[in-house]
């Protein structure tokens, strides 16, 4: 590929009955300010409107594609280009002045082989406005409406696929990823008609999401057409009540079973996870989440004291800030667990570059610290996604949650912390508590640092021997690893 400074671009726009839209989109990517050459094509799929009217007076390409379909509208464009990168965006979308700029610049990157922004919505409600500015940035799939590819590289991809219609630009992302990096520019926002949600909110979360859902577990779509949605069919949309309720509680129960998957620490839809060791052995696991911090050293101080071994599941970001204590804990000999670099919020949503990223650079972290490279992952908040498990097993990371958890990030009380952990601990547990909350500099860990001894005494006094994660799964008088699949009973408490 030849990138040049400037590269040339073809913008195409597939439209089916835009009239009311099209003007403004077109508007929009004539006004940029890019000093490299670009045509605009306008793809009339089988209008029976003033689309192809309206774009012809405002100069542009018009290519004809009679088969109605987003996917055939796409092809025919993306067939008529002729320049170096194609841009595509959707007729009800506006693009921002800088967008042809800003995609020259992502896709000069080495090994860049497409790129894609986020969304906001310039209409309806305020509160559909308020669901875009607050959920539009957090696309993370090349997406037809702001995107950009290399026009040799989607040639030798094979183009898109003529029997994928909705998520036809998430399975093309998909495939181009095999070529090369597909970034998300999180700085390229575009701002869109929130018709969709508008009008049919319920219908549109549980396709589009569902549907994406589809494409990444098993690589091929849930559903094939988009609904046909105009402001002119809102009156419609909105008198079937009876049809909003039954789509209210499906995208409900939809939201609903994902979240328990991937907030449940002994859910193994997504994957095998370790959340607990066997239930007829008097063994415990202590582990601490976020560190390391100034507190670290305290914990350590307890741990050498009691003669306990832990596991501390480290956030790279925290271990390039105090190295030294990241040193002192494999030096005295506890297991250590990668717990990504920063430590994102949305971390199961993540797209799985900025995930591999994530855990790369905490990975790099860590060893650079301590020479020693983590075999032991735990995902922030617990929360897994399939994309997650499956970069985890690629990397050949055992995931660990847990058993018992006194949410001492919540910032409550030792008697609080003590009471929580005493109360369900059990035969396997496995125990979570925090060293450091996310990337505070001061996480305030007092409370825990002083419920520890207790924590400690009490469960030896019930007759519980403190393990590392290493150990669980691999007892000392056992030489060959336990599979996870040991582990799927639930712990009893020793009496």
């Amino acid at each position: 590929m030849l990138k040049n400074k400037t590269p040339s671009f073809t913008i195409v726009v597939p439209a089916f009955n835009e009239e009311e839209m099209i003007a403004d989109c077109i508007a929009s990517i004539q006004r940029q300010d890019y000093s490299g050459d670009f045509e605009i094509i306008v793809v009339d799929n089988a209008s029976t409107d003033r689309t192809a009217e309206i774009a012809r007076s405002m100069g542009v390409t018009v290519v004809k594609e009679q088969k109605q379909g987003y996917v055939h509208a796409l092809r025919a464009g993306f067939s008529a280009a002729t320049r170096e990168i194609i841009a595509c965006t959707d007729a009800d979308t506006r693009v921002p002045e800088f967008w042809l700029t800003r995609i020259s610049h992502n896709l000069s990157a080495q090994g860049t082989v497409a790129c894609s922004g986020v969304f906001m919505f310039y209409d309806g409600p305020l509160f559909i406005r308020f669901i875009g500015k607050a959920f539009g940035r957090f696309n993370y799939h090349l997406a037809g409406a702001n995107m950009a590819v290399w026009r040799s590289v989607y040639l030798a991809s094979g183009g898109f696929d003529p029997h994928v219609n909705m998520g036809a630009d998430v399975q093309l992302g998909q495939r181009l990823g095999k070529f090369g990096h597909v970034k998300i520019d999180r700085t390229l926002v575009a701002r869109t008609s929130g018709r969709r949600f508008q009008y049919a909110f319920f219908q549109t979360l549980a396709l589009y999401y569902l549907n994406d859902l589809w494409l990444l577990l098993l690589r091929k779509p849930l559903f094939y057409n988009f609904p046909n949605i105009r402001a002119r069919s809102a009156k419609l949309a909105l008198a079937s009540t009876r049809s909003a309720y039954a789509r209210i509680a499906i995208a409900g129960l939809v939201l609903a079973c994902f979240l328990w998957i991937s907030e449940n620490t002994e859910n193994r839809l997504f994957g095998s996870v370790l959340a607990h060791g066997q239930q007829n052995l008097p063994e415990v696991a202590l582990t601490f989440d976020d560190g390391p911090s100034k507190y670290t050293t305290q914990i350590l101080d307890t741990l050498a004291k009691y003669n306990v071994k832990a596991t501390f599941f480290m956030i790279g970001s925290n271990v390039d800030r105090y190295p030294d204590i990241a040193r002192r804990v494999t030096a005295e000999g506890h297991a250590i667990g990668n717990h990504t670099y920063s430590h994102p919020f949305w971390a199961p949503m993540e797209m799985p570059g900025r995930l591999q990223d994530e855990l790369d650079k905490a990975e790099t972290a860590i060893f650079k610290a301590t020479d020693q490279r983590p075999a032991y992952f735990r995902p922030p908040h617990g929360w897994r996604s399939p994309w997650m498990m499956q970069l985890a097993r690629k990397d050949k990371y055992t995931v660990v949650t847990w058993t018992v958890s006194p949410d001492d990030w919540q910032h409550i009380s030792r008697t609080a912390i003590e009471h929580r952990v005493l109360s369900k601990c059990a035969s396997g547990s496995i125990i979570l508590m925090h060293d450091g909350i996310e990337l505070k500099q001061d996480p305030q860990r007092q409370e825990t640092v002083a419920a520890l001894p207790v924590i400690i005494a009490e469960l030896k006094s019930r007759g519980y021997r403190f393990v590392t994660i290493p150990e669980l799964i691999t007892p000392s008088d056992q030489n060959a690893p336990r599979s996870l699949a040991q582990f799927s009973s639930a712990p009893t408490p020793v009496e």
